[in-house]
């Protein structure tokens, strides 16, 4: 029988975080919410030269709701975009840029081994809201740990870019003939001086994972 499988955002605090709304859009804003269609809080920009800010950053898990014969495996995840990176899509500004958590060294160990937060340490998004959010690399409770990985935790989604570039949020063995979460994916917004102000397009971020 075919697995059932959703993708959730998770908000609040652990254990018991709340599911955002599964048929909802990801918004990056200074805020943790539950909220599915807020649109305050947007990120600032800053106004000194080559300064930065940052969105609180967002988790993303599969949920198997109706297991698979077998188990599902490998799960990946990959952004999909116009131009070769972020800031050139969204003129995010000087270091401007949309970050994900990983904790590998190179980017060829993040495509073939496990970069994803353990559900189970998951952290809530932090930072002052309204304001700015506090960065995955050095805040995020996981992946500020991850002392040799890639730009301190957190590096650009410009190298994962297409399904033969896809991050491996979870290698191995997902959940087996039964229902569960994945690990969490977690992303980041940053700002830099000089990025143009008001929404950006719409992007379409994919998780693949083979199931048996």
């Amino acid at each position: 029988m075919a697995a059932t499988v959703q993708i959730e955002q998770a908000t609040g605090a652990s254990p018991d975080y709340t599911v955002k709304s599964t048929t909802a859009k990801t918004r990056y804003y200074t805020a943790d919410s539950s909220a599915s269609g807020a649109t305050t809080n947007p990120i600032p920009i800053p106004t000194e030269n080559a300064g930065i800010s940052g969105s609180f950053w967002v988790s993303h898990c599969i949920n198997v709701t109706v297991a698979p014969t077998a188990y599902i495996k490998d799960l990946r995840w990959y952004l999909t975009m116009t131009s070769s990176n972020m800031n050139d899509d969204w003129l995010l500004g000087g270091s401007g840029d949309l970050m994900v958590g990983v904790s590998s060294a190179s980017v060829s160990d993040a495509k073939t081994l496990s970069q994803g937060c353990p559900n189970a340490s998951y952290d809530q998004a932090t930072g002052t809201t309204g304001s700015f959010g506090d960065y995955i690399s050095s805040n995020h409770t996981y992946y500020s740990a991850c002392a040799s990985a890639l730009s301190g935790g957190a590096t650009s989604t410009k190298d994962y870019d297409s399904l033969a570039n896809a991050l491996m949020v979870q290698s191995g063995q997902v959940v087996a003939a039964a229902t569960g979460r994945s690990d969490f994916l977690v992303t980041q917004v940053l700002v830099g001086s000089g990025a143009t102000q008001g929404d950006k397009d719409d992007k379409t971020a994919t998780f693949v994972y083979s199931e048996v």
